[in-house]
């Protein structure tokens, strides 16, 4: 990304980049509208996949996730050729789903639409890998992360899926519960 001052483009230093991220990352989290309490409490009562992190692993990720994102972006804009568009327009649909997932997943506690949205993440963040790196790997590289992590998350969403009633959609757990009885 550039700034316009008195007529030069200035690069974003690493350190605005960061400033940006956390700004960002907090905006992200302001959708639910819920405390990081209620997040919380959500989260336990949920049935979690055994390979589910706690949940505080979660706001760091997405920092992470954020910052090597709009990295990509700074250099997307730099970019000329036709995957420009694409890559541009792909990211569109990345900050969408960013921006709706906790209103989706901890406003209205919906596990199915939650997983669809994870899901599409991470195509998202595979097709726009793809593309990248075709025509440029350092910027290929910057979608790593996202697409690692929504590839994880994906999983935890579908266990959630499948675990849990969906409060939205009003549907049972999609999975019988395991039978204790013996």
């Amino acid at each position: 990304m550039q700034l316009e001052v008195t007529g030069k483009p200035k690069r974003l230093k690493w350190w605005q980049l960061a400033l940006l991220t956390i700004v960002v990352t907090a905006l992200g989290g302001l959708s639910g509208r819920r405390s990081k309490k209620s997040e919380r409490n959500l989260y336990r009562d949920l049935k979690q996949a055994p390979w589910a992190p706690p949940a505080w692993v979660f706001g760091p990720a997405w920092t992470v996730n954020n910052f090597f994102v709009l990295q990509a972006l700074r250099k997307l804009v730099q970019e000329t050729g036709s995957h420009k568009k694409k890559l541009l327009t792909l990211q569109v649909f990345i900050w969408i789903i960013f921006f709706s997932f906790n209103y989706i997943y901890f406003k209205r506690k919906s596990t199915v639409l939650a997983f669809l949205w994870t899901m599409t993440d991470t195509l998202l963040a595979a097709v726009s890998f793809t593309i990248a790196l075709r025509k440029n790997k350092q910027l290929a590289w910057r979608y790593l992360p996202l697409l690692a992590w929504t590839g994880y998350a994906s999983s935890l969403a579908g266990y959630q899926a499948l675990e849990n009633k969906d409060v939205l959609l009003n549907t049972p757990a999609l999975l019988p519960p395991e039978n204790t009885a013996t």
